[in-house]
């Protein structure tokens, strides 16, 4: 298993995810995700020696197993364990920035059974005012049916989409938060998986 991908080294994955069998060079992955060439070079290079990717030219990468490496990041990644502000109602997001994720992510981006459960994603650094009446808590406590996880990274939005004008995050990102959270997102987890052509989690556990 490909390890060691939290934080900021996220980014790397999510550009080579989005990028995935077209070879790229360090600079680029330097430039779209402000990381520096020390940290650039070492995630790749793990990658690398993993054989994840691959250097079929001199100073050129191929992400050639994606599959892999998007099956490996869900083990490293916990949404719910996350902090959350739960909202009485989804109306409050029209006042703030915000991009779907989990079950409202999947209604929007497969089609997926619509759900009564908004979850979104908002700014890092997120700071709700005392009018907008919100209440603490983890992703996985589901206090109520609207729920705001603030982005520890700002790359969260890194190839958002446009769905229905609603704002939903990248595929990859999407189906690696289904599979974190798990439960009654794992049939959601299927229809997603199925439209981009990702690995049935429930048959790579099999």
């Amino acid at each position: 298993m490909v390890s060691g991908f939290t934080g900021q080294s996220q980014r790397i994955i999510m550009f080579l995810l989005l990028n995935s069998r077209k070879p790229v060079n360090q600079l680029e992955i330097v430039k779209a995700t402000g990381l520096s060439k020390g940290l650039v070079s070492r995630v790749v290079n793990l990658l690398v020696e993993s054989g994840v990717v691959k250097r079929p030219y001199r100073c050129r990468f191929v992400l050639e197993y994606p599959e892999k490496l998007l099956v490996d990041w869900i083990g490293q990644r916990n949404i719910t364990a996350k902090k959350a502000y739960f909202a009485k109602d989804a109306s409050i997001l029209k006042k703030i920035k915000h991009c779907h994720t989990l079950l409202s992510g999947a209604w929007l981006d497969s089609n997926y059974l619509a759900s009564e459960f908004v979850t979104v994603y908002v700014e890092p650094g997120f700071k709700p005012t005392p009018a907008m009446n919100l209440v603490e808590g983890r992703v996985s406590e589901l206090k109520s049916k609207t729920v705001l996880i603030p982005a520890d990274d700002e790359f969260v939005f890194y190839g958002k989409r446009k769905i229905n004008k609603e704002e939903v995050i990248n595929p990859f990102l999407l189906y690696v938060d289904l599979a974190s959270f798990g439960g009654i997102a794992l049939t959601a987890l299927q229809q997603v998986s199925a439209k981009h052509g990702f690995p049935n989690l429930l048959e790579v556990k099999n």
